[in-house]
């Protein structure tokens, strides 16, 4: 039980969470589903992938599922993990020399030559963009010294990200069967790609890229494989897998108004078709919506014995989620912080908590900090201030 639960949540904030409101009331009529009324919950989408998740990029927060955490082969879509190993392991400057292992890894290919030379950054964009397996082979043994301790290193991002669902034996996603993944686990390390490796995003989006081709009068043209780039408005990755055993799986994220977007399906009989449709679902009855700022002042608490006589509470960190009309009015705010503190108090020093409750989501507690230091009274300005306040009484 929170100590000023019955206070309720500052004034400002219940006036940001009524405003928020209104914004989604609103939004054109065209977003809602020509099925619901206004304010129901959204209906479920149907698709017919083995498995799929769409997820939020900024929060995190899952919107739809589908066997979210079934093991499946995963193909291609293993040079995500790839790749991230790569951007945060090597140098996109870095020369990488093509053995004659990596120039002998079959199937989807850019037909690099042993003793051939490229940069990281060219072979980074083979992987995601053409799906090529002899750059990711090649990626590996530069990154890792072979395929087998790359294929560790990628078990162990995967497990700091939090896709426990996933193994890898490889850096291309040939089948094998200690090689699987999950839809959700495919969700958040796209998500990680996307929002915490430099460079991951710019790849990922890119249409066409052209890289050289040693011994031949014309250079290499990578095309994206991934046709909602050109087909669906505000698509910004991320990559499609297929092999006989997995199926056809894609990783598709796109970007409007502000909310990103991560669909995931496998072993889906339209790829593209589902993703967009899961697409499609989340930004038509979800909007990205800040509950709370690092910049917005949460309350002020009084300071005994400061040269300051009271300091600002602020969140510790950002608070983000998508939220129906639905659920924005039922998220609830409640601030637990002290009526008044000692000093010496310093900056950022933990002054009490605030937890916001939404539909469908666990609990979100954040520290509440305080935006500055205040020092306190010397003794003599104590006693003075004291033996003041004492006289006054006499009068």
């Amino acid at each position: 039980m929170l100590k000023q639960a019955a206070a309720g949540p500052r004034p400002g904030l219940v006036f940001r969470l009524l405003a928020l409101l209104v914004l989604f009331l609103l939004l054109p009529a065209g977003l809602a589903d020509a099925e619901s009324n206004p304010g129901d919950s959204p209906v479920q989408p149907v698709v017919e992938a083995n498995s799929a998740v769409l997820l939020e990029a900024a929060s995190g927060q899952v919107l739809y599922d589908k066997n979210p955490h079934e093991h499946r082969p995963q193909a291609s879509t293993t040079k995500i993990t790839t790749a991230i190993v790569a951007l945060e392991k090597g140098k996109l400057t870095d020369k990488v020399q093509i053995s004659k292992t990596a120039a002998e890894t079959p199937e989807s290919a850019i037909w690099l030559e042993e003793g051939e030379e490229l940069t990281l950054e060219q072979l980074m964009y083979a992987l995601m963009l053409f799906s090529a397996n002899d750059a990711a082979s090649a990626i590996a043994e530069h990154i890792g010294g072979s395929e087998a301790k790359f294929a560790e290193m990628m078990n162990a991002k995967a497990r700091e990200i939090g896709a426990k669902d996933s193994h890898y034996v490889n850096p291309h996603g040939l089948d094998n069967p200690n090689h699987y993944t999950s839809a959700y686990d495919l969700a958040i390390l796209a998500r990680y790609g996307l929002t915490k490796v430099p460079g991951f995003a710019g790849i990922v989006r890119t249409q066409e890229k052209h890289i050289p081709w040693a011994g031949h009068p014309y250079e290499r043209v990578l095309r994206n494989r991934n046709k909602l780039l050109k087909t669906y408005p505000g698509a910004d990755g991320v990559k499609t897998g297929y092999t006989n055993d997995a199926g056809r799986c894609l990783v598709a994220s796109a970007t409007r108004q502000g909310m990103q977007l991560i669909a995931v399906v496998m072993d889906s009989p339209d790829m593209f078709k589902e993703t967009a449709l899961l697409l499609d679902w989340g930004f038509a009855h979800y909007i990205k919506q800040d509950l709370v700022t690092t910049d917005q002042p949460v309350r002020q608490v009084q300071v005994k014995d400061g040269l300051a006589n009271r300091i600002t509470a602020r969140t510790a960190k950002d608070v983000t989620l998508a939220l129906t009309p639905e659920d924005m009015s039922k998220v609830k705010v409640e601030v637990d912080l002290p009526e008044r503190l000692e000093a010496p108090v310093a900056k950022q020093q933990k002054l009490g908590i605030m937890e916001i409750i939404a539909p469908g989501q666990p609990l979100i507690t954040v520290d509440l900090l305080s935006d500055s230091s205040v020092a306190r009274k010397s003794k003599w300005q104590l006693f003075w201030e004291r033996l003041g306040g004492w006289l006054s009484s006499l009068f």
